[in-house]
């Protein structure tokens, strides 16, 4: 429900709208799938990005560490 009282939908699957482009309601799936252009789904492109970021943190982590060696 939003703040005007309405249930919106999405015009793709049905399941609760979270967001309106060009005057059609979509869920957040459906709003990737059509337009993020990632060719993933939203949930496949978070742990991708997770996975990302713990590499990039676990690297930092290293030359950090090597860093503090070498001083």
């Amino acid at each position: 429900m939003n703040i005007y009282g309405d249930m919106r939908t999405c015009c793709d699957c049905d399941n609760k709208a979270d967001v309106v482009e060009n005057n059609k309601d979509y869920c957040a799936e459906c709003w990737w799938k059509k337009f993020s252009n990632t060719g993933t789904t939203l949930n496949k492109y978070e742990k991708q990005k997770k996975e990302q970021e713990e590499l990039e943190n676990e690297r930092t982590v290293k030359a950090d560490i090597k860093r503090f060696e070498e001083v």
